[in-house]
Parts: C-alpha cells; sequence; structure tokens
C-alpha cells in the first residue's frame, strides 16, 4: 500500500513540476521557442511528448492541457493578433494539446509491444508528435477561423485555407519535427540516467 502511495505522490510531483516548466515555456520569451533568422520554431511540444513517454498517456494529456489553457491565457492577455484569432477558441488551443498526447500514448504502447528500442521510438514519437501537434492545431485553424485566419494573413476568402495551412506545415511543421526528433531522444535518456 505505501508502495503505491509513494507511487501516487511521486507521479503528482513529477506532473506538477513538468506543469510548471510548461507554463515557463509558455510564458518566459525564448523557453518555448527557438528564433532563427528566417523562422520561429516550437519547441514546448517537445515537454508533452517527453512527460507522455516517461509517465504515459493520462499525465501526457494533463500537460497538454495545461499548455493549451496557457496558449489561451496568453492569447487573451498579450496575444498579438494571430495568435488571439487561433488560441483564443478552446477548440483551437486546447483540443489539439489533449489529442497529440492521446496519439503519442497510443502509438508508444504499440511501439513498446513490437520491442522497438526506447531511442528509436523516442526518435519517432518526437517526429510525429511535433507533426500531429502542427496539424491538429491547423486543422483547427482550417475547420473553424478559416476566414478570418485568411483576412489575417492578407488574403481574400476564395484563397484555398488547406492550400495555405499546407504551407505552413512545410516551411514550419517539417523543421520543428526535424529538431523534435533529435531532443526527444536526448530528454529521454537524461531522465532514464537521472531515474537510474
Amino acid at each position: 500500500m505505501n508502495g503505491y502511495r509513494n507511487k501516487k505522490t511521486r507521479m503528482m510531483v513529477l506532473v506538477a513540476i513538468f506543469s510548471a516548466i510548461i507554463i515557463l515555456q509558455t510564458w518566459v520569451p525564448f523557453l518555448g521557442y527557438i528564433a532563427l533568422p528566417t523562422l520561429s520554431l516550437t519547441i514546448v511540444h517537445v515537454t508533452v511528448i517527453v512527460v507522455t513517454i516517461l509517465l504515459g498517456t493520462k499525465a501526457g494529456m494533463i500537460i497538454g492541457g495545461v499548455w493549451g489553457l496557457n496558449s489561451l491565457l496568453r492569447a487573451v492577455m498579450i496575444g498579438n493578433p494571430l495568435e488571439r484569432l487561433i488560441f483564443m477558441s478552446p477548440l483551437n488551443s486546447i483540443v489539439p494539446r489533449l489529442l497529440m498526447p492521446l496519439c503519442i500514448g497510443l502509438l508508444n504502447q504499440w511501439l513498446i509491444k513490437r520491442n522497438i528500442t526506447a531511442k528509436f521510438r523516442a526518435a519517432v514519437l518526437g517526429f510525429i508528435g511535433s507533426l500531429l501537434n502542427t496539424i491538429f492545431v491547423l486543422s483547427a485553424i482550417g475547420l473553424f477561423s478559416a476566414d478570418n485566419y485568411l483576412k489575417l494573413v492578407g488574403m481574400d476568402g476564395q484563397s484555398n485555407i488547406w492550400a495555405v495551412l499546407m504551407t505552413v506545415v512545410t516551411v514550419n511543421g517539417i523543421p520543428e519535427a526535424i529538431v523534435s526528433t533529435f531532443i526527444v531522444p536526448i530528454l529521454i535518456v537524461a531522465f532514464d540516467k537521472l531515474n537510474k
């Protein structure tokens, strides 16, 4: 019984710590984003992916929910016009951040059953998790905010929203996924060493 209680307490402490990390990454400039000369890469999702791999799907969804809620609050309080348009709706800010760890958790279990090594699994989940985050957010924009998004980026309502969003996937989503492919395994190995 004590072992179960200790395990539950440890899980709660880790979820609280990772929630604090997500809050810092969301609110403190440059902690959740890598600024490059031509684009800005989001890396907040890396934390959600790592938590999902290490602590399970439920913990990953909690951390994803914390990220989504903070994205919504940030958009309301200090967001630029594009952030406000995208993230003031829970359909765009919270739902995609819950779906991504759910999918990653299920995929992780599937890969474990196939005896895929931890490092390779982390790389695959890093790449797919990052792409899923981008695809889920952009799909929500396409479904729920298409006209306003096109106006905001200076295009008329006749433009193909899906072609425009596909450009965003190519320009931002793929580089983010590549970065995530390398960062997630490094963090998983580091946490495994700490755990041991």
